[in-house]
């Protein structure tokens, strides 16, 4: 089992992440914080800065906006803090603005979420199934732990403390507390964070409490008082007895299947995996291993987008994966990318690190544009820009990217994960160092010093130079993806024994004090994927992969995406980082709506273009999956 690699440990230096990175670091972290501000024009204003100074009495205006979006706050500045790994002294004044805000808005009991102190302290801990608040103070705590672990910053860590401070003085098991949870899970991995960072045994005590209390009987939303002032602020209200929405319809150890929010669910099963690696729970943690293999075997797309429902952002039942109807939102993508990650940290197992690889370039990647200015929020596999704008029942979905949203909680979750992105690469100890991503970086760890050269997944061609301090046996693990099936590996210019265990390359050596060049040539070839028979949306229809990228098809490229058929027997070739695909078009040959004539068929080219980059050349239709003859 290990800790979290800290941010500190690694750094990025070349290939597609590293791009990214850029990005959002000149891009669209300045633009969230903007939009956060109300400074961009043609924007819907958001409130959400401008109500932590009507908490700090330094505005006389209404509270405007959801419940929420104290969170989205707090998410920008995580993404902040994590950016000064690079030097921005803008940037920097910026956080540290925003921190003497909080600072202000906040109650001397520690107490920090702006809706109930502008409407009445009074109100304070009511309606926690929809009012977010030990949400939002869940986010406050990870900001605070990323910049304390970038910048070294102690300030926020005082603020994040106290107020989890006043929540573990508000909330257990102990007579004279609240016997409850909030309705959507996220404080419980923060103060796992916190304990990780400040070994103070409380903060993972309360968690712990947490995540156990969930769905026990008698049912604590049903029990608490409905707060009726607050309900044109909440993004939604779900009417329901059974409290599936929010995982709390049963304790987590007595649940076999995800259900309910999308979201909620990852947040929450990732604090139970944090629970069993910290209390050394194999229990709980064989019980997670169900839960989060029931998801990606039958509720996951290829992508690694999940979430069938746009009715509660929720799972459906096994293998229901429409590709047109879907929801898909990108916080649910990062989320089971870090419910892997954390499992990752129990066991290095490549199941896992495999699916962090899926999340990140395909259902992740693609929430954010080009420009890193522009986001979906959902993310299909396939998109009809009629359907999108006519029907009532595809309006949750987009054809283009959207400048913000009324419930903006993706843009500065995409920015803090791509910003943090370091501590995801690798894990390891003294002994040991595993390698979970391919991605230029170095890392110095533990004694360990490794050196990765790679500008995957443009190709499959990584270095690692490798090297410990000292004359100790070490091991040292690489991933070998799933969709590769032949590869090359050499050590120090000779031909390896090749040692596979749970998906990793590993090598041990009695002394790693000289530096060792271990070069591996993972071999991409365009591959078809077909859905299991038991998703009655995929039968007849097959989509190319090459590599850890899913490809799609763009009107922009192909016209007409529903007459379009990939030859069985044909061939795929890469041209300038693109696909083309043998293919056919039908050819009409009825006059009317109907009529007996079967089609014609042409033989064209289709060109596919990878799933993430879709939609940056203007609206028109998408898809992933195609028929074949």
């Amino acid at each position: 089992m290990y800790k979290e690699t800290r941010m500190s440990e690694v750094k990025i230096t070349d290939g597609l992440i590293h791009k990214k990175r850029n990005i959002v670091e000149e891009k669209t972290i300045p633009y969230i914080r903007k939009a956060l501000n109300n400074e961009l024009y043609g924007v819907e204003p958001s409130g959400a800065f401008e109500n932590f100074r009507i908490a700090a009495g330094e505005s006389d205006r209404n509270f405007y906006g959801l419940v929420s979006q104290d969170s989205d706050v707090f998410k920008w500045m995580e993404a902040a803090s994590l950016s000064l790994q690079y030097e921005n002294e803008e940037m920097q004044t910026y956080l540290e603005e925003a921190i003497d805000l909080l600072d202000r808005a906040q109650q001397k009991n520690g107490y920090l979420n702006t809706y109930y102190i502008i409407h009445g302290l009074q109100d304070r801990w009511h309606y926690l199934k929809e009012s977010c608040q030990l949400y939002c103070a869940g986010h406050l705590i990870e900001a605070a732990v990323s910049a304390y672990q970038t910048i070294q910053n102690t300030k926020l860590l005082e603020i994040a403390r106290a107020y989890a401070d006043y929540i573990d003085y508000s909330f257990g098991i102990e007579e004279g507390k609240i016997h409850g949870y909030d309705g959507h899970a996220e404080i419980e991995l923060a103060l796992y964070r916190l304990y990780e960072e400040t070994d103070v045994e409380r903060y993972k005590l309360l968690a712990d409490y947490f995540v156990e209390e969930r769905g026990k009987k008698p049912y604590f939303f049903s029990k608490e008082n409905r707060n009726q002032n607050v309900r044109n602020n909440l993004v939604y209200e779900l009417e329901e007895s059974n409290y599936q929405h929010s995982q709390s319809h049963l304790p987590i150890r007595e649940q076999t299947e995800p259900v309910g929010h999308a979201v909620k669910a990852m947040y929450y099963y990732t604090a139970a995996v944090d629970k069993a690696r910290l209390n050394e729970d194999k229990e709980l943690f064989a019980h997670m291993c169900k839960l989060w293999q029931s998801v990606v075997s039958q509720k996951m797309y290829l992508t690694g987008a999940i979430g069938a429902c746009a009715y509660g952002e929720s799972f459906s039942y096994p293998y229901d994966l429409p590709t047109d109807l879907m929801y898909g939102e990108t916080c649910a993508a990062i989320g089971l990318f870090l419910l892997s990650y954390h499992m990752l940290l129990v066991e290095t197992d490549s199941r896992y690190s495999n699916i962090m690889e899926r999340t990140l370039y395909n259902a992740i990647l693609v929430g954010m544009s080009e420009s890193g200015t522009e986001f979906f929020y959902t993310n299909a596999l396939e998109i009809d820009p009629r359907k999108c704008e006519k029907r009532q029942d595809y309006s949750h979905l987009k054809a283009e990217r959207q400048t913000w949203f009324d419930c903006p909680c993706c843009p500065p979750n995409i920015a803090r994960l791509l910003m943090g992105m370091n501590k995801y690469i690798y894990t390891g100890d003294r002994n040991e160092l595993n390698v979970h991503l391919f991605i230029g970086s170095s890392i110095q760890k533990a004694g360990w010093s490794v050196r990765q050269e790679t500008v995957y997944p443009d190709n499959g061609n990584v270095k690692f130079y490798v090297k410990k301090d000292n004359s100790e046996k070490g091991t040292f693990r690489v991933r070998i993806p799933e969709w590769c099936s032949h590869y090359e590996v050499s050590l120090d210019g000779e031909k390896l024994k090749r040692i596979i265990r749970k998906g990793y390359l590993e090598i041990t050596k009695e002394d790693w004090s000289k530096e060792s060049v271990l070069e591996i040539c993972f071999d991409m070839v365009p591959q078809k994927v077909y859905g299991s028979l038991k998703v009655s949306s995929l039968t007849g229809k097959t989509a190319v992969t090459c590599g850890p990228l899913v490809y799609c098809a763009e009107e922009a490229d192909n016209q007409e995406l529903h007459t379009l058929y990939i030859k069985r027997e044909g061939q795929v070739c890469h041209a300038d980082g693109r696909l083309i695909v043998d293919g056919y078009r039908a050819i009409e040959r009825n006059t009317g709506l109907y009529g007996e004539q079967s089609p014609d068929y042409e033989e064209i080219k289709i060109c596919l273009v990878p799933y993430y980059s879709w939609g940056n050349r203007g609206k028109g239709a998408m898809t992933v999956f195609l028929k074949e003859r």
